[in-house]
């Protein structure tokens, strides 16, 4: 089925509009996925590092806390909403960055990050390959990429993908570890391995390739 891109970002930006005031007690369980994510991350001293569809900006937080906030960390939302309880929570600090922009069109320079990292939210992404690509063009290289989201790699989770539009029209679709490894190789990126960290959760990693220019990047087809 072919998705109107702009349509499936308007309905996830309504979507976590709506849920902004609430979603750290309702979903409570995304921060314990977003710890196991951070404590994957490869950061080094003083790291430049995006989560894309940061939500409330806990994940961001983590990242910081692991570094005793040497570095500084963007984050990027879809949702107005969500970008403004985030800015709130987390004013007293200086190197959290938070900015309303979807994740397919990014705002920041390339080679700019040392890592890029998203969690519990790819499934909502409208055009996958183009973030991914974004994702690759705002990396330095050798920069490392990390998605955690739910992973369809058995039938119920297939067959799930198809009824959840009943239920929430903006998701998008849960794919598989083959189907991830095929994403970032459309992307340019060099897919590296994955990590189960819940039974249908897992974290896949890729890498800035060392060599390519932005004019590579951006000239792949979608």
């Amino acid at each position: 089925m072919v998705r109107d891109e702009h349509k499936t970002a308007r309905q996830n930006e309504e979507l976590w509009d709506s849920r902004a005031e609430t979603y750290d007690t309702r979903f409570r369980f995304t921060r314990r996925t977003q710890r196991r994510l951070v404590s994957l991350l490869s950061l080094g001293d003083n790291p430049r590092l995006l989560d894309l569809a940061c939500g409330t900006g806990w994940g961001l937080l983590y990242a910081a806390d692991r570094t005793n906030g040497q570095g500084e960390f963007y984050g990027v939302d879809n949702s107005s909403k969500m970008i403004e309880q985030a800015q709130a929570k987390f004013q007293s600090y200086n190197n959290l960055h938070f900015y309303k922009s979807r994740v397919e069109e990014l705002p920041f320079d390339d080679d700019f990050f040392d890592v890029v990292m998203s969690s519990n939210a790819f499934h909502h992404f409208s055009n996958p390959e183009k973030a991914l690509r974004e994702a690759n063009r705002v990396l330095k290289p050798k920069g490392k990429l990390y998605i955690l989201d739910m992973t369809a790699n058995n039938a119920v989770m297939r067959l799930a993908n198809r009824l959840i539009h009943k239920i929430e029209p903006a998701h998008v679709k849960w794919y598989s570890t083959r189907e991830f490894q095929a994403l970032f190789e459309r992307a340019g990126l060099c897919y590296i391995t994955s990590e189960r960290i819940f039974p249908t959760i897992e974290v896949h990693m890729a890498e800035r390739s060392n060599s390519q220019s932005r004019d590579e990047i951006l000239s792949r087809p979608l």
